[in-house]
């Protein structure tokens, strides 16, 4: 018995170290590992003492077997990370080509000490060719966090990093970089908000499909793509999710070209896409973007400065329903549908999902698709060219259901403010609308852009002025007991009407919406609306803030009701696709 509990004892006091032992990997020639948090010279290999700044010196020096850096999970534990604070003297730049900085299966924290310090401050420096870094989490740098100068090199992975307050997470100086699966966020003490990625090599990818999207959140700008005079060309940010950016998600200055962006979301940013002016650089051009997703913007979606992107022209749909949407853009350019994120008057409207794969504008710039849309919904588009050129969303348009009825009016007892559907003119004679029924006294119509009017009585043909009703015109009606109009059509297209300076009645013969929209084909010349209540014998206004606070009441605009519209100069009404 105390032999065994001899071995018991020693059996305790040994595990302790085999494990620091089978932790450190000593004798694994594959991977040098880190077992130290402290930021000073140290032994590598070592069990205790192997600090991430002399593994980096080891590895460029070649003194170490292995090319890899990894971290013993006994010293860094997973679930609780350990922090290696770097102070005033940079980390060395791993050199080596193929060295990898490995964080996978423990908890690393590199930290900066910007706060104590008068220079910008970076992280990791990736100066060898295909030199990588994953799964650690950088904080606190002010500069860079990770540096990736050296040609393929990669920065996340199948193990993504996390960036936490750096001033700028990723910069890209080498060519074919790849930054993937990383978690980027802005600073949550109080700091300024930095930068996601800064692209400033060519051919850099800035994530994939699935996992090998970035995160980019709480930042003031997400992505930017740099110029130079020898030019910065063949980005890719595909799959990328961007959320609470305060200025634009992603941003190509001039100089760059031909960027691929795709298959992002964006939600919550300043701007989605901008290719930004400069004078001393030529213009961005060549940017394709294709599949993404937007909501919750504050600014435009795209946005293009004077001459980016080609200067190529806005697609704009013609004809929306569920049957096919019709349109134009330039010609044999490639147009993507998207359903649009709609705002009354369409300021501001941008698409939210694509609705399906583009459609090819033919020669003379027409385009036709058939996609999934319902009535009532909005779609807008982008136009691509041969160039690769994509434009900025062009106007949304409302889905209609394809045609409007028109059908049998009903007059009430009192003034009712209504048009005339019938399938010819209707003579009024001494009756209307016959002596069976002299349920309607008197009839008025509008000279419009004046004060006069043109008027039936049926009591005196004394002052009678007008002698018919025309098909679609509007008319005022009063009548002792209720009496329907009979007639009605159907169309399958917007009727316009021609109106003057000054007061005009209107039928409306489009697709119902929100005045803001169904109006908006006359501008700021419209100063106000009115339409009459007839079941309450009152006026509904709507106004643009000219008129006053009580004219608000009219929330909707009716197919096949009667509007007056005073205007300050002559326009055209372009009523909504039915």
């Amino acid at each position: 018995m105390r032999r065994l509990a001899g071995w018991l004892v020693l059996l305790g006091f040994l595990l302790p170290v085999l494990l620091r032992s089978e932790g450190a990997a000593a004798d694994d020639p594959s991977v040098l590992r880190v077992t130290s948090t402290a930021d000073s010279a140290g032994t590598c290999p070592h069990p205790t003492s192997c600090t991430l700044r002399t593994a980096i010196e080891a590895v460029n020096a070649g003194t170490a077997a292995t090319a890899t850096i990894a971290f013993d999970p006994a010293t860094f534990p997973p679930d609780a990370p350990a922090v290696i604070q770097v102070g005033s003297a940079p980390l060395p730049a791993l050199m080596r080509a193929g060295a990898v900085v490995d964080g996978s299966g423990a908890g690393v924290v590199v930290r900066g000490s910007s706060a104590s310090l008068s220079m910008p401050q970076d992280g990791l420096h990736l100066a060898g060719s295909a030199t990588s870094v994953r799964g650690l989490t950088f904080e606190n740098f002010s500069g860079s966090c990770v540096v990736a100068e050296g040609p393929g090199s990669s920065v996340g992975g199948a193990a993504g990093n996390g960036f936490l307050g750096c001033g700028i997470a990723v910069r890209v100086t080498g060519t074919a970089v790849t930054v993937q699966g990383n978690d980027i966020v802005g600073a949550e003490n109080g700091q300024p908000p930095g930068t996601g990625v800064v692209v400033a090599a060519g051919g850099a990818l800035i994530g994939g499909s699935g996992a090998a999207g970035n995160r980019f959140e709480r930042l003031a700008r997400g992505i930017r793509v740099t110029g130079s005079l020898s030019g910065v060309t063949g980005t890719q940010i595909k799959g990328n999710d961007f959320a609470e950016v305060s200025e634009a998600c992603i941003t190509l200055e001039p100089g760059s070209s031909g960027t691929l962006v795709t298959t992002n979301s964006f939600r919550s940013c300043g701007t989605g896409i901008q290719v930004a002016a400069g004078d001393d650089l030529p213009a961005s051009s060549g940017n394709t973007f294709r599949a993404n997703t937007f909501a919750e913007l504050r600014g435009p979606a795209i946005s293009l400065a004077s001459g980016g992107n080609g200067g190529v022209g806005r697609p704009a749909v013609a004809r929306a329903t569920p049957a096919g949407i019709e349109g134009t853009a330039c010609a044999g350019c490639l147009v993507e549908l998207y359903l649009a994120e709609h705002f009354p008057g369409g300021s501001g409207d941008y698409g939210r999902v694509p609705l399906g794969a583009p459609v090819t504008a033919n020669v003379a710039g027409q385009f036709s698709a058939s996609l999934p849309v319902s009535p009532g919904q909005w779609v807008i588009a982008t136009a691509t060219d041969g160039d690769g050129n994509t434009s900025a969303f062009g106007p949304a348009a409302r889905v209609g259901a394809g045609a409007v009825l028109c059908g049998n009016v009903q007059l009430v007892p009192g003034w009712n403010h209504a048009a005339y559907f019938g399938s010819q003119p209707l003579l009024l004679g001494e009756a209307f609308p016959s002596t069976a029924n002299p349920a309607v006294l008197a009839i008025y119509e509008m000279v419009d852009g004046t004060a006069s009017y043109r008027r039936w009585l049926a009591a005196t043909a004394a002052g009678r002025t007008l002698a018919a009703l025309e098909p679609g015109r509007e008319y005022w009606f009063l009548a002792t007991a209720p009496v329907t109009l009979e007639g009605g059509f159907s169309v399958s297209f917007p009727v316009p009407a021609t109106l003057q300076a000054g007061w005009n009645d209107a039928v409306y013969i489009g697709g119902s919406a929100d005045p803001r929209d169904a109006f908006a084909s006359l501008g700021d010349r419209l100063l106000q609306v009115a339409r009459w209540d007839a079941a309450r014998q009152r006026w509904m206004r709507y106004g643009d803030g000219r008129a006053p606070g009580w004219a608000s009441e009219m929330q909707q605009v009716e197919a096949c009701s009667v509007y007056q519209l005073l205007l300050s100069g002559p326009a055209t009404l372009e009523p909504l696709q039915p």
